[in-house]
């Protein structure tokens, strides 16, 4: 049996709240950007986090460190607003820098304690291949964050209460156990995107366009199609907060 079911944890798209963790400035939209807007359209609360500030993300012409860094921070608040996100909190770590997934979880911590989500989501740290160190290190301190934000020993109670995270969702996961219609939202969704126009206002935004909606089609023939149905997916891997420890057949749930 899911655990999940067991616990009575609702489902990704019934939740009220949810905190949403991104390593740089466009990975939510680029993950998750269709489930997010279906959510805030069911009244949802989402709530952005950014962990870095995207000083490393150039492209093109920009590569002054402050310009660029300005720049994805109006991006970021042009994006969110495509989506329909209310509140964004950014960490501001240096984009690829030289900072600790203890120092982001500490972090974590507290606006997971603030906000008091139903789920949190962020990138998959386990994904096979995964080399980019931002990504790694968000994940991981979002999975234990999650595990000890209860914790009043680890981190102790100060202005705000204890929270115990029930669930995390995975977005750009190799095991994916949920499956998402998103093709209301596709074209929002690109809008989003392009709300970053220094990574994606380039000649390489057709082909990860076109790679993008070619990916989504496919999850939704594999998983969701019905007759002579087409449309567009996104994929995500949710556990419960309790299968992130010693819980072997996680990986198959």
């Amino acid at each position: 049996m899911d655990i999940r079911v067991l616990l009575g944890l609702p489902d990704l798209l019934m939740v009220r709240t949810l905190v949403c963790v991104q390593p740089h400035p466009d990975d939510n939209e680029v993950g998750a950007a269709g489930t997010l807007l279906e959510l805030v359209g069911r009244g949802c609360e989402v709530v952005y986090v950014t962990v870095t500030d995207g000083g490393a993300g150039a492209f093109g012409e920009v590569t002054d460190r402050e310009v660029l860094v300005a720049l994805r921070s109006q991006e970021i608040l042009d994006a969110g607003a495509v989506v329909g996100v209310k509140r964004q909190v950014n960490l501001g770590f240096p984009d690829g820098g030289d900072y600790t997934e203890e120092q982001v979880r500490e972090k974590l911590v507290q606006v997971f304690r603030e906000v008091r989500p139903e789920i949190v989501m962020t990138v998959d740290p386990w994904m096979p291949y995964e080399a980019h160190p931002d990504h790694v290190k968000t994940g991981l301190a979002v999975a234990r964050a999650a595990m000890f934000c209860d914790n009043a020993v680890l981190y102790p109670v100060g202005e705000r209460p204890l929270w115990s995270v029930p669930q995390v969702a995975f977005y750009a996961s190799s095991h994916p156990n949920t499956f998402v219609d998103v093709s209301v939202h596709w074209q929002d969704k690109g809008r989003a995107m392009l709300a970053h126009q220094s990574q994606f206002d380039n000649e390489q935004w057709p082909v990860l366009w076109g790679y993008l909606s070619m990916s989504a089609r496919a999850l939704f023939d594999q998983h969701l199609a019905g007759p002579e149905a087409s449309g567009h997916a996104e994929a995500f891997k949710v556990l419960a907060t309790r299968q992130l420890h010693f819980y072997p057949s996680a990986i198959y749930e």
